[in-house]
């Protein structure tokens, strides 16, 4: 048996085991990642990333689902790193950029008080072209409000990658957040046949002309506490669709309070929130 020393970060709850890969010798197969994530077998947690190095970056993040599966980028988990990189001494600097398979993100680390307080990340540009989602429609350049049926389920979905895809769902007046069957929906949503890649999935609740309710279905996962990337889909599909004011927008999830700030002429997307340390370990493989 092998032991390796790994970190538990958090972001609004959506949690994460970290491991430090930089020396490049450890690889985990699928098996082993699915056991350290199940809270019943291994340590728990929403995901695994390994910390690699990079050669176009400061770092690379390599990032695996519950499921084992690879992900091209989690905006929480993201955060989650640069926190374990700064305090581990990995990067010196407070601005560290991370290579992941959806390009290179840039983060900022505010420190107050010798406590970090806030950890803010470039999430870069939204994609909207079906195509580069993936989703299978054709004949339309953006998705927005289009209606698919699923068991005689009526369902308008908005579509957009963060560099992973989303479909946005936002409630029917008379719809209570809280008491939708998101096992149900979520399932099925992430695997309905027009998802090539199969998709994350948000239902989301207006609050005000500047908060959103939501909660999540991770594709590989299931239901979170919470999902960086998805908070951003689902603040670029409010703005887009006129559904909130302004390009500050703050989202309630079951875990916590994300920021997300788009100016669509500025283009780049920006998510901001806590990060939790939670506890250090070894771990037997």
């Amino acid at each position: 048996m092998k032991k390796i020393k790994f970190s538990k970060f958090n972001g609004q709850g959506n949690d994460f085991i970290i491991i430090n890969a930089a020396n490049g010798r450890l690889d985990l197969s699928k098996i082993q990642i699915i056991k350290m994530c199940n809270k019943n077998y291994g340590i728990g947690a929403d995901g695994l990333i390994l910390v690699r190095p990079s050669e176009v970056s400061d770092l690379k993040m390599e990032y695996y689902n519950y499921d084992g599966s690879i992900a091209e980028m989690c905006g929480n988990g993201i955060r989650c790193m640069a926190r374990f990189a700064y305090e581990n001494n990995l990067i010196k600097s407070k601005n560290i950029s991370i290579e992941t398979l959806a390009g290179i993100k840039k983060t900022s680390i505010d420190i107050r008080d010798n406590e970090v307080v806030n950890i803010k990340v470039d999430m870069g540009v939204p994609e909207f072209r079906p195509e580069n989602i993936p989703v299978n429609i054709k004949n339309k350049t953006e998705i927005f409000n289009h209606k698919i049926s699923i068991d005689s389920k009526e369902f308008f979905i908005n579509c957009v990658s963060m560099g992973n895809p989303h479909c946005v769902i936002f409630l029917q007046e008379g719809e209570d957040i809280s008491t939708i069957p998101l096992s149900k929906w979520g399932f099925e949503l992430e695997n309905y046949n027009i998802f090539p890649n199969k998709t994350n999935v948000e239902f989301v609740q207006i609050k005000n002309d500047i908060e959103l309710n939501m909660r999540v279905w991770e594709r590989g996962v299931g239901e979170t506490l919470a999902c960086g990337t998805g908070a951003c889909a689902a603040v670029v599909c409010a703005i887009k669709l006129k559904k909130v004011k302004g390009n500050n927008i703050t989202v309630n999830l079951m875990g916590g309070k994300l920021n997300v700030i788009w100016d669509p002429s500025f283009q780049d997307v920006f998510l901001e929130g806590m990060v939790g340390h939670n506890f250090d370990g070894e771990y037997f493989i």
